[in-house]
């Protein structure tokens, strides 16, 4: 399917059927959202995935009733990270193992400390919350490529999701997707022109 396809294709998904996606297509999915774009490459963050029963029952209350959590195959929580020295030292790391010049490297490395150090807490959160947002898009393309339905949702609670995954301090929830088999075609998809979104 040409990326056009997929793109102008894809649906909001809230109707799973009750089956399990194998792991080996999960990894892949994963493997795509891993490809997208980010500001100086650094990923701020991180996704955890949710497939027992019992956790997303227990994620159920903070989402406002919003059923798809609950019947997924597989629920993505993607989180935006505010740790940028681990980050950075990540990244680097990344960088020296895939070749990246030197120079090139010690440049890029050098530039993300600066932006970092020069931004208070809550602009490295609002940062890399963006950040996600760009990730997500590729994870619902990808979804879509491989079969899947899915439904991206920014409804619910993420200090109560923080608490009931365990997750550390520097990892804040930001948008959720529920991935699965598709049990519904989903409803039209209705789009601005493009003379309606210029400026």
């Amino acid at each position: 399917m040409d990326f056009k396809d997929i793109v102008k294709s894809r649906r909001a998904i809230r109707q799973y059927e009750a089956k399990a996606v194998p792991e080996e297509t999960i990894r892949e999915l994963l493997e795509i959202t891993s490809y997208a774009v980010s500001a100086i490459n650094l990923q701020p963050w991180k996704i955890k995935v949710v497939s027992d029963q019992e956790t997303k029952d227990k994620l159920f209350p903070a989402t406002f009733g919003q059923n798809q959590v609950k019947t997924c195959s597989h629920l993505f929580v993607f989180c935006a990270d505010t740790d940028y020295a681990g980050i950075i030292n990540t990244t680097n790391r990344v960088m020296q193992a895939g070749g990246v010049p030197d120079p090139q490297r010690e440049a890029m490395m050098g530039l993300a400390a600066n932006v970092a150090d020069g931004m208070p807490p809550e602009a490295r959160l609002a940062w890399s919350k963006e950040q996600v947002y760009i990730a997500l898009g590729n994870c619902l393309n990808g979804a879509y490529s491989l079969g899947l339905g899915a439904c991206p949702m920014t409804a619910f609670q993420p200090p109560a999701f923080a608490e009931i995954l365990g997750l550390p301090e520097n990892l804040v929830p930001t948008v959720m997707v529920s991935i699965g088999y598709a049990a519904e075609a989903g409803g039209p998809k209705v789009r601005r022109s493009v003379d309606d979104i210029l400026v």
